[in-house]
């Protein structure tokens, strides 16, 4: 094709361009949205996922505060009036007010660099429940003057936080509002202390999870009341040997003793452990809130309670807060 008989190529591209966007506002709500992205992909670039973090040069930012802008102005404007007043007295001021502002810059970053905060193992809770997310901090100086708080819209106001020397562990409420295994979200920690002419923050999204389980409503459940009688782990006495009982009843330490050929006789205990399952006439989240809510009666009476799972998968039964967040963190992520 001859150069005469060419399409004009930039021509057709600013003709296609001028229909795409035929309004003038167009371009400023895409202007103005593409900053939106942007910001977001800053913020998810600037925290940092993992369990235990440790602030220092490569994850603190520092910038000045409103209080610090104004103070700068003002530093600015005395210097100003005293030069043009031709007074030292002045210009001495804002040099002095400057020097602090430096100096407070060091402090504010010093406030926060060095220290390590660690997420701990959390506790299941149950839907609408108020859950405390524990987290470890660990200093060598007292760090006073820090606020942190979740970044999403119902994480309410910041909650002061004080470290001293040494290890301290800290809670920051959570609030669950949907059954499963989450993660808690980025974390907003920041300091303006000494002067707050500065603010220095960090982001932080910990590494452990949460297990929310459905919300607690009694209702009807399935239970199968289990009565065996089993031979428990107690020593009861010591009887003579029989070769019938087989040899892993013989009491070795006895015979290496000298007190000859002796049987273990344990302790008859009665199983009275009770199995749960969710009602299979109700509707899975419904009856998912009946099983939680007796799982947890029964477990704070001290019986010793199981779970069995539609899928035929259970949790042998057992006594105490270790067997009701294994439960509950098998009804959080029922269905697999």
């Amino acid at each position: 094709m001859c150069r005469q008989c060419s399409p004009p190529l930039r021509s057709i591209d600013w003709m296609e361009d001028n229909d795409a966007q035929p309004s003038s506002a167009q371009p400023s709500w895409s202007r103005w949205m593409g900053f939106a992205e942007w910001w977001q992909g800053l913020e998810r670039r600037l925290s940092r996922s993992c369990s235990v973090l440790r602030l220092g040069h490569r994850n603190l930012y520092i910038f000045l505060s409103r209080f610090g802008c104004l103070w700068l102005l003002t530093a600015g404007a005395l210097y100003l009036l005293g030069t043009q007043a031709a007074s030292n007295t002045p210009v001495l001021l804002a040099l002095l007010m400057v020097s602090l502002q430096l100096l407070s810059l060091f402090l504010t970053h010093l406030n926060l660099q060095g220290l390590q905060v660690e997420a701990l193992q959390q506790e299941a809770c149950c839907v609408g429940d108020n859950h405390a997310y524990r987290v470890e901090s660990s200093s060598t100086i007292w760090r006073p003057s820090l606020q942190w708080r979740w970044i999403h819209p119902t994480s309410g106001r910041p909650q002061a936080l004080t470290i001293h020397p040494g290890k301290q562990q800290h809670v920051l409420p959570w609030r669950g509002q949907q059954r499963g295994r989450h993660r808690p979200g980025r974390l907003l920690l920041w300091t303006t202390a000494p002067l707050g002419l500065f603010r220095c923050w960090t982001y932080w999204e910990p590494g452990s999870p949460i297990w929310v389980a459905p919300e607690r409503c009694p209702g009807p459940v399935q239970e199968l009341n289990c009565a065996t009688d089993r031979d428990g782990d107690l020593i009861d006495s010591l009887q003579p040997w029989r070769p019938e009982q087989g040899w892993q009843r013989v009491d070795w330490k006895a015979k290496a003793r000298g007190r000859g050929w002796v049987s273990k006789a344990f302790q008859r205990e009665q199983d009275n452990a009770l199995w749960l399952a969710p009602s299979a006439q109700l509707p899975l989240e419904q009856a998912l809130g009946h099983l939680c809510d007796r799982l947890w009666q029964e477990l704070h009476r001290g019986r010793p309670t199981g779970l069995v799972l539609p899928d035929g998968s259970c949790v042998p039964p057992k006594t105490g807060s270790a067997q009701l967040q294994l439960c509950l963190m098998a009804l959080a992520e029922w269905p697999p």
